[in-house]
């Protein structure tokens, strides 16, 4: 009987814990930290228009003097360019929307490098400040939903230089109610699939 008690105890705590986690599983992915003057904003690939939005508002409001992307990979790029076709990547996009939105285009830095993860992202961005060793304090641009996992990679790559994770304000992603749309309960999903992927996998490659 006491065993039994035991085993139903146990049972409801976890259940429990469950349900906590679940609530709060939407907030515990987002990593906000108050913008701070800054030498570089980095924008992540990916997401859409609300991320170099986020990036604009905080380079007009002097935060960093530069912005800096790196190109990200896509199916057919490749072999568009072996036929001469030359087709703007999402990263030059991103920087005519921010050109158009009054940031000025010398101020865009586009690295190379057909990036197709975050952590590429971060392993090629941290190639670039291996020769810009004056650069010591970043602000890192993402989705607010990828923000806590884009900061953790960041931070683990790049050692020697503080990293300020700074999610655009123009995300629809609703952490508190984030079980309410099919779009968000995906992003919370795949965000703790990747997130188990890069403590198990990536992080030891």
């Amino acid at each position: 009987m006491l065993r039994k008690r035991w085993k139903l105890l146990v049972g409801v705590i976890l259940l429990a814990l469950l349900a906590v986690f679940f609530r709060y599983a939407g907030t515990l992915i987002v990593a906000e930290d108050s913008p701070e003057k800054a030498d570089l904003i980095i924008v992540l690939m990916g997401s859409g228009p609300d991320r170099i939005l986020g990036a604009v508002d905080l380079y007009k409001e002097g935060y960093a003097p530069r912005i800096l992307m790196v190109e990200n990979w896509e199916p057919g790029y490749a072999l568009l360019e072996s036929r001469g076709v030359k087709v703007p990547r999402d990263a030059e996009i991103e920087a005519m929307v921010g050109t158009q939105l009054g940031v000025p285009e010398e101020a865009f830095i586009i690295l190379p490098g057909d990036a197709r993860s975050t952590q590429e992202e971060a392993l090629i961005i941290s190639r670039y400040l291996q020769d810009n060793p004056h650069i010591d304090k970043i602000l890192l641009v993402s989705s607010k939903y990828h923000s806590q996992r884009s900061a953790i990679i960041f931070r683990w790559v790049i050692e020697d230089a503080e990293i300020i994770s700074c999610p655009t304000p123009y995300d629809g992603f609703d952490a508190d109610s984030w079980w309410r749309t099919r779009q968000d309960a995906k992003s919370v999903v795949m965000e703790y699939a990747k997130l188990a992927n890069f403590y198990l996998l990536d992080r030891w490659r």
